[in-house]
């Protein structure tokens, strides 16, 4: 009975010996097929280089263009191997360089891997209106400037009010700027980025990324594509990223126009007056107004409202003008077109762009350091002016100016016409000087009464008699 055991146990090795045999032979049959001596292949090269197959079929130019956004840095490497949506198997599997490249089809998932449901369900979408938007598909193609501006709204909105698909937004179109040697569609893709980086930064997390995105870009001469300046819209791209990681995304809740968009687009050929710093707008003008110790655009505004009869206009600063003749007369104070003939002869439009140009200020004319300040002492007129008296000069000149101005509208003989008393003027100008930073719309609506209360106090009880003859 044991010898027949044995004997049955030595059969049952000699049996799995030969399954294990034949297993294996199957096995390097099947690692020596074509797919997986690819797939193999595949695996090995963790590089996130660009191969020569990558590279088959782009121009040289596009081909120089490509190598920049992907790193060599093994940092940079690790980072995209973390959060980059690669397909998984034995055969979709590939390389980074390839998922990070242009492409004239649509995406299956998002580009960088993600938990948020939200994200999962629409970048595939977003995907499909930035091909749209980059003239990449039949529709696209045929886009009339208006309606290509139409989409560009749409895309940045979506990315302004959630921060959680930026970072998609952002891989999608450096994905549709690398590789790219069509110049219409990576213009559009650039002026994409310029106006992202006007309203939205990345994530932390992202953040380091994009910077050596950009930085290579902005390096290298060679990555310009026919007649598209790559490397003077990365340039300013790059300046840009570096303020919003400090000073957070543009706040406020009202959708951008076709006009704003447009704007943010040609801010890397020609600096303006909108959007920008108190300190960037002075030195923007110290050659053509070297003695003014205010940005010229307030006392120009400010003289044609009165010019033009605003002290005897009902609802002047409440009522708005007309929004096309507005971004005209922006556009036309930029481009330094009023020396002979002022654009504009209705005060609300004028009244209108002086709010629009200090609510766009990159910061706000109060700073934010001293918002809550602000807020608690309200209706303490002597501490409501010593925090005037403690901010920077520029700002300081600035305040005190517009609060002059507008003190000139409360007197009896004015308000009589314009029905604008001092807190009909407060509650129009406060959220223009005074910017909360909370995205909790309560919390905006609470703060709101306040901020009109500081200007309010400001108004009846500032002295700015020593502004008198300042420009």
């Amino acid at each position: 009975m044991e010898s027949c055991v044995l004997s049955r146990d030595s059969s049952r090795d000699t049996s799995r010996r030969g399954i294990f045999a034949r297993t294996r032979s199957v096995w390097r049959s099947f690692q020596s097929s074509p797919i997986i001596h690819r797939r193999n292949r595949l695996q090995r090269r963790h590089s996130t280089e660009i191969t020569p197959k990558d590279k088959k079929g782009l121009k040289k130019n596009a081909i120089r263009s490509a190598t920049s956004p992907i790193s060599t840095k093994p940092k940079e490497k690790e980072f995209l191997k973390k959060v980059i949506n690669r397909p998984r198997g034995i055969i979709k599997k590939v390389s980074i360089a390839t998922m990070l490249a242009y492409s004239k089809d649509p995406i299956k998932k998002p580009i960088i891997l993600t938990q948020d449901k939200e994200v999962r369900k629409h970048a595939v979408d977003h995907f499909k209106s930035l091909q749209d938007y980059m003239g990449d598909t039949k529709s696209g193609k045929h886009l009339r400037e208006r309606e290509r501006l139409k989409k560009a709204v749409e895309l940045t909105y979506v990315g302004w009010q959630k921060s959680t698909f930026r970072d998609e937004f952002y891989m999608q179109v450096i994905k549709q700027t690398t590789c790219n040697n069509k110049p219409k569609s990576l213009e559009w893709g650039w002026k994409l980025i310029s106006a992202y980086l006007y309203y939205f930064p990345p994530s932390l997390r992202f953040q380091g990324y994009l910077e050596g995105y950009l930085y290579k870009n902005k390096e290298n001469k060679d990555v310009n594509v026919g007649d598209v300046p790559v490397t003077t819209y990365a340039t300013y791209c790059y300046d840009r990223l570096s303020k919003m990681v400090t000073r957070g995304a543009k706040h406020g809740q009202k959708k951008p126009t076709e006009d704003d968009i447009a704007h943010t687009m040609h801010l890397p050929f020609k600096k303006s007056l909108f959007g920008a710093t108190l300190e960037e707008v002075m030195d923007l003008q110290k050659e053509s107004h070297p003695n003014n110790h205010l940005p010229w655009i307030l006392p120009l505004l400010a003289d044609k409202i009165v010019e033009l009869n605003g002290r005897s206009t009902e609802g002047i600063f409440r009522v708005p003008g007309d929004i096309d003749r507005v971004a005209s007369l922006k556009v036309s104070i930029d481009n330094g077109e009023y020396a002979n003939e002022f654009p504009s002869q209705d005060p609300s439009v004028c009244a209108s762009l002086l709010k629009e140009w200090l609510r766009e200020m990159y910061d706000p004319v109060i700073p934010n350091d001293v918002y809550q300040q602000c807020l608690d002492n309200c209706e303490h007129a002597n501490y409501c002016s010593s925090i005037v008296t403690d901010l920077p000069d520029v700002n300081r000149l600035v305040l005190t100016y517009t609060i002059r101005f507008l003190q000139s509208f409360v007197k009896d003989d004015v308000v009589v016409h314009t029905k604008m008393t001092a807190d009909n003027l407060a509650m129009v100008f406060a959220p223009n000087l005074l910017r909360c930073q909370s995205t909790d719309l309560q919390v905006a609506m609470d703060n709101a009464k306040w901020e009109m209360t500081f200007v309010r106090t400001l108004i009846n009880n500032l002295d700015t008699n020593y502004m008198e003859g300042v420009v």
